[in-house]
């Protein structure tokens, strides 16, 4: 007979281990998709897998970016410059206007 473990509880029986981890990710699920996570932001950019990034609109984040990797158990987060600083709207769309304006200048 096998035995499961998720750390601090011991299973028995791979079925009761099955259940607990579907338990687990249930909650999860519902705590990180809550709808009152996300008020005050709005969705600017899909990149593609359920990922995407969230220009805050209101409170103490306002007007910085933040990355939703979710889909892949990664919480919410700001998006950061590579000095640790938040990035702002006006940076992030800096950004997308000089990435856009590359592409279509390389495109034949």
């Amino acid at each position: 007979m096998g035995h499961w473990g998720t750390g601090g509880e011991d299973f028995d029986d791979i079925e009761d281990f099955d259940d607990a981890i579907e338990a687990w990710d249930e909650r999860w699920e519902a705590i990180m998709f809550a709808p009152e996570r996300t008020a005050g932001a709005i969705v600017i950019s899909h990149l593609g897998c359920a990922q995407r990034e969230w220009l805050i609109i209101n409170g103490s984040h306002r007007g910085t970016i933040w990355s939703d990797c979710r889909v892949d158990d990664v919480d919410l987060a700001p998006l950061l410059d590579d000095d640790g600083t938040p990035v702002t709207f006006a940076r992030w769309y800096t950004d997308w206007l000089e990435k856009a304006e590359r592409t279509a200048l390389s495109a034949p």
